[in-house]
């Protein structure tokens, strides 16, 4: 279990997060809602250690998290193999040459292999984070906005993926505006206001 305790995050005079707590069970798809500067990224980059949180705990309980921004999160001058291959090692992963490849057809991805991924469009980059989570050893991913620049069948194809996920026993964190597209696929739903966290369901 991801344990939050009293979780304080202020950014100079703006409290972003005050006393939140929660605990994420394994095997579960959780979104994150809230309005433009609630919290929600914050929080996400305070669960996989990337900013550091003020006052509280976080007790990861030996278990892996990885994290996947709302930017780019690529080497640009680098083919989508190449990439992939370097997270994998940073996250004492094999790479994987069938797990690759079985995805990459999945995600639509075939044609854009060659290419440096600078050079890729916006959904193709949102798509090909989604495969460096599909190659990666982790027990809780956290996605910030996972959804955007996607058209409607590579929507349906992350929510099929996601889902997959979910049945291996490992747990999908994500935040998102448009929570109306997406509430079917989350077994809990949180909404972050005035720097809290309530249950949104």
């Amino acid at each position: 279990m991801l344990s939050v305790k009293k979780l304080y995050k202020s950014f100079g005079s703006n409290h972003v997060l005050k006393n939140l707590s929660i605990d994420f069970s394994l095997g579960k798809i959780i979104m994150i809602i809230g309005n433009n500067g609630s919290g929600k990224s914050t929080l996400l980059n305070c669960l996989s250690q990337t900013t550091e949180i003020d006052r509280g705990s976080i007790n990861r309980n030996g278990f892996k998290t990885f994290f996947l921004s709302d930017k780019d999160n690529i080497i640009g001058n680098l083919t989508i193999q190449e990439n992939i291959k370097i997270i994998t090692s940073l996250y004492n992963t094999d790479f994987n040459n069938d797990i690759f490849n079985k995805y990459v057809n999945q995600l639509n991805l075939n044609e854009q292999l060659d290419k440096q991924l600078k050079n890729l469009s916006r959904g193709n980059l949102q798509k090909n984070k989604m495969l460096m989570a599909l190659c990666t050893n982790w027990n809780y991913l956290l996605l910030d906005e996972p959804f955007s620049n996607l058209d409607d069948d590579s929507i349906n194809t992350q929510k099929h993926l996601i889902n997959k996920l979910k049945s291996e026993n490992r747990t999908v964190i994500f935040s998102t505006h448009n929570h109306h597209l997406f509430k079917e696929i989350a077994d809990e739903i949180y909404l972050i206001q005035s720097g809290s966290m309530q249950n949104a369901i």
